[in-house]
């Protein structure tokens, strides 16, 4: 199981997943990379990014139920 993020994770997580979409994007627009390449960049990228959401996800549940 992930261990939960703390309040500075929890913001960290969401600048790096946010750059992360940005790196995407612009590799997207690129037309000189190896079709192979191409699909395992895409593949390891969005794999670290359903982490960092899951992360988030979880921060957010755990934070929704503490608040009155």
């Amino acid at each position: 199981m992930t261990e939960l993020l703390t309040r500075e994770g929890y913001d960290q997580t969401k600048v790096k997943l946010a750059d992360l979409e940005k790196r995407l994007g612009e590799i997207e627009r690129r037309t000189d990379l190896d079709l192979q390449h191409l699909a395992d960049v895409r593949r390891s990228y969005r794999m670290i990014m359903r982490e960092y959401l899951k992360e988030i996800k979880l921060y957010e549940a755990k934070h929704r139920k503490e608040s009155p």
